[in-house]
């Protein structure tokens, strides 16, 4: 989980434009990844704005178990001036999932006075399982703050 707050000295038509606009965001960006190049879907609505992260082109499909990563935040603009902050998680329902059987497999260690593998496999499974996931966190944080740079560079 990644907490987000950008300032961008631009209207907040002119940030939403931009960050729907992948080709334009990403020109001249060199993505060294073989599951493909990553693409952001935009939804905006009532000051609310949603980004989820999709790789395009790879050799196999980005499924993004359930959710996937996305970034979920408010867009205000105050005078001359927009900010977006949110924060970007990743399969949250499944890891609030994981979370739970974490902490149920924990409480049977202490209350049955033994020790588990099973915590300590889940957290080995979560981690090998969404490192791919995990950092698509980065992509759509560095994403948005190319589109405000490449918009103060424009203006």
């Amino acid at each position: 989980m990644k907490l987000i707050r950008i300032e961008a000295p631009v209207r907040k038509e002119e940030l939403i434009s931009m960050l729907s606009d992948n080709d334009r965001v990403n020109k001249n960006v060199v993505f060294e990844d073989k599951k493909g190049t990553p693409h952001m879907h935009v939804k905006e609505s009532l000051g609310r704005i949603k980004i989820k992260c999709e790789y395009i082109g790879g050799a196999s499909k980005d499924n993004a178990f359930i959710d996937g990563t996305r970034f979920s935040g408010k867009i205000i603009e105050k005078g001359d001036k927009t900010e977006i902050k949110g924060v970007i998680t990743t399969a949250l329902v499944f890891h609030l999932i994981l979370f739970a059987m974490f902490c149920a497999f924990i409480g049977v260690c202490i209350a049955r006075r033994g020790f588990s593998i099973v915590p300590l496999c889940l957290i080995i499974f979560d981690v090998f399982m969404y490192k791919d996931e995990f950092k698509k966190q980065g992509i759509i944080e560095r994403y948005i703050a190319r589109a405000v740079k490449r918009l103060e560079r424009d203006k």
